[in-house]
This record gives structure tokens, sequence and C-alpha cells, in this order.
């Protein structure tokens, strides 16, 4: 009875192990805060995101929406879209499929909050 006892005491630790000894990934953070390469869906979520712009108006602010995240970043290949720009703020909308982010002297960013939706599709088709 003695062995049986610890058998399924040993079967309960197992499962609880497998059930609760996981550790809960960090949810992606709605700032960068400095220059650098950001995953999509792990260190960032998509969305509309603002920098302040560049600091010194004789370095522009360099950002990249990237297919692919390979070496130093900067193979134009792996781009979706970029700017390099001296306006202020700067906004960009980061899109669920991009694989990552590359910002370079924007300040940080911050993610806007989503817009609501104002319900309008445009006009409907009417039956002539």
């Amino acid at each position: 009875m003695r062995a049986g006892t610890l058998v399924i005491a040993g079967a309960i630790a197992s499962v609880t192990t497998l059930l609760g000894g996981g550790t809960a990934a960090a949810a992606p953070a709605p700032v960068m805060p400095q220059d650098g390469v950001y995953i999509v869906g792990v260190d960032i979520s998509p969305g509309l995101w603002e920098a302040p712009g560049t600091p010194d108006q004789a370095h522009g602010c360099d950002w990249r929406r990237l297919w692919k995240v390979e070496g130093d970043n900067t193979d134009m290949r792996y781009v979706r879209a970029n700017n390099y720009t001296r306006d202020t703020p700067v906004r960009v909308l980061i899109e669920a499929h991009d694989v990552a982010f590359r910002t370079v002297n924007c300040g940080p960013w911050r993610q806007l909050p989503t817009p609501p939706n104002s319900g309008s599709a445009g006009a409907l088709p009417t039956r002539g």
C-alpha cells in the first residue's frame, strides 16, 4: 500500500510540474526605448508607433520595417518599408506580417492607442 501511495504522489507531482512549471513569456513592450532591432510579436506589437524624431538635425531618423532579420540589417532586400527623415514627430504603422522593426536616431518610440472603429464601411451597394 505504501508503494502505491508513493507512485500516485509521484504521478501527481509530475503532472503538476508539467502543467504549472513553465514560465510565462513576457508580453511585448509598449515602448522601444533606444536604437535597435525589435522583433514583432516578441519585443513589440503591431500597431501605430510614434517617436519624437531626431534630437540632432545634422543626422536624420532612420526606421525600417523588415521581413527578414539577418546580419547588420542594412540589406535593403529585407526592407518592407523605410524612411530617413528629420521631421518631428515620426509615426509608422508596424504590421503583423513584419518580422522586425529597426530604428536609429529617432528617440524613444511609444505605441499609440488603437483608434476606435468608426463603424463606417462606406456606401453599401444598391440594387437598381
